[in-house]
């Protein structure tokens, strides 16, 4: 009888433990419970950053790093954190009255980072924003509406004009980007982080709501985003911040999992040690990628604790007043190019290759027309700051402009070009022969002797007949290609001329002219910026390549010109045919007629 009991008693928890595991399966996950793992992760950058004494860091070591992007972000995540930011914030205001820190951008950062760090903006925050907002690209409409939504009074724009501005450079996809007519995800977040506290307003509702639309379909099967073609971490972060400050939680919205994978997901796939992070797979530590996920897990704790939004210090409400109306002019998604200014300056010395721009995007339309590529006509392409200036007033013509590199025909045969080839083959046969002589002298009758001897000269066969020796000369010549056609590329950075440092560089921001190259069929704009490596002795520095695996390529740096040299959203872009590929440079395969422009900008 006690063992029946016993038996019905272990079926019956048998069966409990059954029917509660289906219920469970069967009622929706929520990711929430990544939880604790993001306050482990974010200690984990603390301690690398700091090592572990963060009060004492943000006294000393931190007012050191003045003039650096990731200090800034750290004293703003600091002071949200409930930390002491008093001896940053007086070194920075320090800084700023010895210093005149020329990008617009930089400047807004900076003037946030004193917001953040004082308990009411200092005066000076009001004179940056106003001698900054709109002064270089989208990037510092954001930056002017963070000030503006935290109080910072200005006598040169409203909160009004800037959420018009933004609302009115939405692609039609429903994205942002510096320039073009398709979003970008990483300029969307940051978009929608200053427009986020207007989600309620007639002003602005609508554009956020396709905005978050855009986000979700474009986030990628791993939980993470990737940005002019290379999935990485600080894109994914940029994201996860603008949902937390639209009130959404990303770790438990359905419309950010994708495949099971949260964004969450997506940037663990970029962490390399405890507190260390790759910008690109397979890259080296990278430490924006660490700051920028440090600033998201920041978020995401703000958030879950119902403390506001990353962005909006001492619980600011920013309003839109109903009394005073945008007065911006209705523009297209894509605004006209500004007038000169300090820190975008019109890339006037682009004018002799502007006018081969032209003719080569029409010679590229045409041809790809017969070869069912398609292409957008250069009149139509976006004109702004952040893209190539067109050659409305250039006369030069393209002739005069474009120029080759790749060696001649060469009508002489081989024995012609490479005439050591012989002499060396007879000298090291009568070497090798020598050898042998001499061991049979010796009566050295063992096979391995000879095998040796004979496996060594064809080695040295080998070596003499398919090593080519060239001059310095033809060496640094492009190589011939033939399949592909012919495209041009040109290298320029423009909009560092005249800014403090640019100095080292071309007076005229031309790094390299517009030249003309042959292609390989299937051949990238990666391979093709090699080939000008190559031909002009440049130095170039590129990330996120794996064996073969060319697609995630990132450069960061062009005839030692790196990303943030100018400003933490300084680095290189390319365009093709005047648009900027929604892929990066090693998956963007090349066509006859093709004309592409490597370009250095401050908005990246």
């Amino acid at each position: 009888m006690k063992r029946n009991l016993k038996r019905m008693l272990a079926a019956g928890c048998c069966a409990l433990i059954v029917f509660l595991s289906s219920v469970r399966l069967l009622l929706p996950y929520h990711a929430a419970g990544y939880d604790d793992r993001c306050a482990a992760l974010a200690d984990e950058i603390m301690e690398t950053v700091c090592g572990g004494d963060l009060q004492s860091w943000l006294d000393t070591a931190l007012p050191e790093r003045i003039g650096m992007s990731s200090a800034d972000w750290y004293a703003i995540a600091a002071a949200q954190r409930g930390y002491d930011v008093s001896a940053y914030s007086a070194a920075l205001q320090a800084y700023l009255a010895e210093n005149e820190e020329p990008s617009a951008t930089s400047r807004e950062r900076m003037a946030l980072a004193l917001t953040a760090c004082e308990p009411e903006p200092p005066a000076v925050c009001s004179a940056l924003l106003d001698q900054s907002a709109g002064k270089m690209g989208i990037m510092s409409w954001i930056f002017a509406l963070h000030l503006l939504n935290n109080g910072v009074p200005s006598g040169a724009v409203t909160a009004e004009q800037t959420v018009q501005e933004l609302v009115n450079r939405q692609a039609p996809d429903g994205g942002w980007s510096l320039a073009g007519d398709s979003g970008d995800p990483d300029v969307t977040a940051m978009t929608l982080q200053a427009l986020a506290p207007y989600r309620d307003t007639d002003a602005a509702a609508d554009a956020i709501e396709r905005g978050i639309a855009y986000l979700s379909e474009h986030q990628l099967p791993s939980g993470a985003y990737q940005s002019f073609g290379t999935e990485n971490p600080e894109s994914t972060a940029q994201v996860w911040i603008a949902l937390c400050a639209l009130g959404t939680d990303p770790l438990s919205d359905s419309r950010f999992i994708q495949n099971g994978n949260t964004l969450l997901d997506g940037i663990l796939q970029f962490r390399l040690s405890a507190g260390c992070y790759a910008h690109a797979a397979g890259g080296a530590e990278n430490q924006m990628a660490a700051m920028q996920t440090y600033l998201a897990l920041t978020a995401a704790e703000l958030q879950q604790q119902g403390r506001g939004s990353l962005l909006l210090f001492r619980g600011a409400q920013p309003v839109l007043s109903a009394d005073d109306p945008p007065e911006t002019p209705q523009q297209t998604a894509n605004p006209p190019a500004p007038q000169q200014t300090a820190e975008s300056p019109v890339q006037t010395a682009a004018a002799s290759d502007a006018a081969l721009l032209t003719t080569a995007a029409a010679s590229a339309q045409t041809t790809a027309a017969g070869s069912g590529t398609t292409v957008i006509p250069h009149e139509t392409q976006a004109a702004s700051s952040e893209t190539v200036t067109t050659a409305a007033d250039a006369g030069t013509t393209a002739a005069e402009t474009a120029r080759t590199t790749a060696p001649p025909n060469d009508p002489r045969s081989n024995a012609e070009k490479y005439p050591y080839r012989i002499p060396l083959t007879a000298a090291a046969g009568a070497g090798f022969g020598i050898a042998a002589v001499v061991f049979l002298i010796r009566k050295n009758r063992s096979a391995k002797t000879y095998l040796t001897l004979g496996g060594g000269f064809l080695i040295v066969m080998a070596l003499i007949w398919f090593i080519k020796i060239e001059s310095p000369e033809r060496y640094y010549q492009a190589e011939r290609k033939t399949g592909g056609g012919t495209v041009t590329m040109a290298i320029r950075c423009d909009v560092i001329c005249g800014l403090p440092g640019s100095e080292a560089y071309p007076a005229d921001g031309v790094i390299m002219p517009l030249t003309e190259f042959s292609i390989a069929p299937e051949e990238s704009a990666l391979d093709l910026l090699y080939d000008a490596v190559r031909t002009y002795t440049l130095h170039a520095e590129v990330d996120g390549i794996s064996g073969e695996t060319v697609e995630t390529a990132y450069v960061r740096g062009i005839a030692s010109l790196y990303e943030f040299d100018f400003g933490d959203l300084s680095g290189w872009t390319y365009t093709v045919n005047g648009v900027r590929p929604s892929v990066g440079c090693g998956a963007c395969k090349l066509h006859d007629g093709d004309c592409v422009v490597w370009e250095y900008t401050v908005n990246l």
